[in-house]
């Protein structure tokens, strides 16, 4: 029992972890979506498609993206585990 009390503490901590790494993430493509006037929807679909040309911007656009898709992911599992 306590081994299991242990695993949830650990869990919920980096619970509270990948919260400050989805808010660095939707706070950096809020940037990108104000400084290009686009959603990071409408970019990645430009993006995939070979429209938005070589800008390095769109390269970390691009990767925020998708990191904080994953993040998200994994977020969702921990929540799981822990509930």
């Amino acid at each position: 029992m306590q081994e299991t009390n242990e695993i949830k503490t650990s869990l919920k901590r980096e619970y509270a972890l990948y919260s400050n790494a989805l808010a660095f993430y939707e706070k950096a493509l809020k940037e990108f979506e104000q400084k290009h006037r686009i959603t990071t929807q409408t970019f990645l679909e430009r993006f995939e498609s070979g429209q938005m040309g070589d800008n390095a911007d769109y390269f970390d656009w691009y990767a925020f993206a998708k990191l904080l898709a994953r993040w998200r992911k994994a977020q969702s599992a921990i929540h799981s585990a822990i509930q």
